[in-house]
């Protein structure tokens, strides 16, 4: 059944009675509690709930959060129950006096009609182009001059510079997502001669990226040429996450880029035929570092209706301080969004409602079963542990960036970051994303020979994951971070997590909850990450970057 707005009472009544859902549905989860839960996995040092996670991701998935978009009623139950869960576990409030929530605003922007023009051509919202127009106006229109910027990428790290010393301010920058040299197999050492780590996307091909660099240029607007084989994912994920409500952090709407869109390749090749240019030669020229941005003797307009506001959103915080006073001062970082798309009245069908279960209820889940199985282990704690359940992730990792920057990146050993966390089988592997930048990976290795468990890059490499999730933040600000995850190679030789991002699930209202999965690699996460903590505890390592950084630290 799909929940409606006029079937829920306000928000302020809910999270009155919170409190007494969470206790209700966890009746025997209070710190330090017995273990007669059924659910319990055994293992040597940890007992492990899977009803526990079950009740998490099946709560966080329901109708009644409405898809847990940032400054909605859903967005918000999310918060309070983040923040009771955190309570009723013994977590104790990052804030002290002030609690657990930590304030933030953001600006949102939906366009509610979109008309791009160039050569005669009129460009169909949702079909052809997705964008946003982040200014306080309700109507907009402009027409400007456009470029192709080539891959739009400057880096020092890899002698590559697509802008050259062109001036394209206010201009339309059209560009390409990914990364020159992606053709060649992703290096396992520090290749200087691979461009970009080859197949293995880096934090410049991102579009994030790029939409940044072009603003901080001062172009007027951005076209990100989408192909699924660039991109990584087909149209339909660009629809889905670019169709609703997009958020900002105010500080990042300091420049002139008033439109910020992707564009299908099909009808840009359409338009550049017209006016006589060819796409696939611009493209081969692309490629090389000589390339120089190309005036294209073209203007494109872009004009249409937009609604925007300013709200207020929370990441949640909570706190288990250490036990050595030479060491509680320093933090273990765990992290995972609560947040995910919201609802769309203008799919069609009867769901609208984008759940989220596994992006990201599933991580959340494994997040809160790592603290409460290290809370239990407090003695065993030198350095405190973090617990951050962070906002507007999926609008560019906005809640994490907030909190990122809020703290002394000294006073963190490392961040351990949960995504999209496998509800599937065991797996012979489990993947650290990002633990190659660091000293992390040889401590992974020793983490994981001890369980008998095999350590392994992640099968989906060209994606980019590690710039696409918040353990991004706290690497951008020089904490090492990573993504950990039960891997590729499940029992039953199924690649599940492959088939979820790649099935028609991942951003689509499929994400839904299903009692029937097993868990398995849910609660390996979890016991990995207990480990990895434990670890790092008991031997208090100084963990240290190595390496070819793929991405500036601020």
């Amino acid at each position: 059944m799909i929940v409606r707005m006029s079937a829920i009472p306000r928000v302020a009544i809910l999270t009155a009675i919170i409190p007494a859902l969470v206790l209700a549905i966890f009746p025997s989860c209070t710190p330090g509690g017995d273990d007669r839960n059924s659910g319990r996995h055994n293992s040597k040092e940890m007992n492990i709930s899977k009803d526990d996670i079950r009740a998490h991701i099946q709560f966080l998935a329901s109708d009644l959060l409405e898809g847990r978009a940032p400054g909605t009623r859903g967005g918000e139950l999310a918060e309070e129950y983040a923040r009771s869960v955190f309570q009723m576990y013994g977590f104790e409030p990052y804030y002290g006096e002030e609690g657990y929530f930590q304030e933030f605003t953001l600006k949102g922007y939906s366009l509610t009609e979109l008309a791009v023009k160039s050569v005669g051509m009129a460009l169909r919202l949702g079909d052809d182009v997705v964008g946003s127009f982040p200014r306080d106006v309700e109507s907009f229109s402009l027409t400007a001059d456009a470029i192709f910027c080539g891959y739009g990428i400057e880096s020092d790290a890899w002698s590559w510079d697509d802008y050259k010393d062109t001036d394209v301010t206010g201009k339309i920058v059209i560009v390409r997502v990914n990364e020159p040299d992606r053709d060649r197999p992703p290096p396992l050492t520090d290749e200087t001669d691979v461009l970009f780590e080859g197949g293995a996307l880096t934090y410049f091909g991102r579009w994030d990226y790029k939409i940044a660099e072009a603003a901080s240029r001062g172009a007027k607007a951005i076209l990100l040429v989408h192909t699924t084989e660039t991109a990584g994912y087909g149209w339909h994920v660009v629809q889905n996450s670019w169709s609703g409500e997009e958020l900002y952090l105010p500080s990042d709407l300091e420049n002139d880029l008033s439109f910020r869109g992707w564009i299908r390749e099909e009808r840009l090749r359409e338009i550049f035929i017209k006016k006589g240019i060819d796409l696939d030669e611009l493209y081969e020229r692309s490629e090389t570092r000589d390339f120089r941005p190309v005036e294209l003797d073209l203007q494109i307009s872009v004009e249409g209706k937009n609604s925007y506001r300013s709200f207020t959103t929370r990441n949640v915080v909570g706190l288990i301080p250490g036990s050595d006073p030479a060491y509680k001062d320093k933090a273990i970082l765990l992290s995972a969004h609560i947040d995910h798309l919201g609802m769309n009245e203008d799919l069609p069908g009867e769901d609208k409602i984008f759940n989220g279960a596994i992006d990201n209820g599933s991580a959340v889940a494994a997040m809160l079963a790592t603290a409460k199985a290290l809370a239990e282990r407090r003695d065993e704690l030198k350095y405190s542990v973090i617990i951050l359940a962070c906002q507007a992730e999926e609008s560019g990792l906005l809640g994490s960036c907030h909190f990122a920057l809020s703290l002394d990146p000294k006073g963190i050993v490392c961040n351990i970051n949960y995504e999209s966390t496998p509800v599937w089988e065991r797996t012979g592997d489990i993947f650290a994303l990002g633990a190659k930048y660091s000293s992390l990976e040889s401590i992974m290795h020793k983490v994981l020979a001890e369980q008998g468990l095999k350590y392994t890059y992640f099968s989906m490499y060209e994606q980019g994951f590690y710039y696409r999730s918040d353990q991004f933040s706290f690497a951008r600000r020089g904490i090492p971070s990573i993504w950990l995850s039960a891997g590729d190679e499940y029992e039953s030789g199924a690649n599940h997590l492959r088939n979820f991002f790649f099935g028609g699930n991942y951003h689509t209202v499929d994400d839904e909850y299903d009692p029937a999965w097993p868990l398995g690699g849910t609660v390996q996460t979890v016991e990995t990450a207990v480990r990895l903590a434990l670890y790092i505890n008991r031997h208090t390592p100084e963990i240290e970057w190595k390496g070819r950084m793929t991405f500036p630290i601020d």
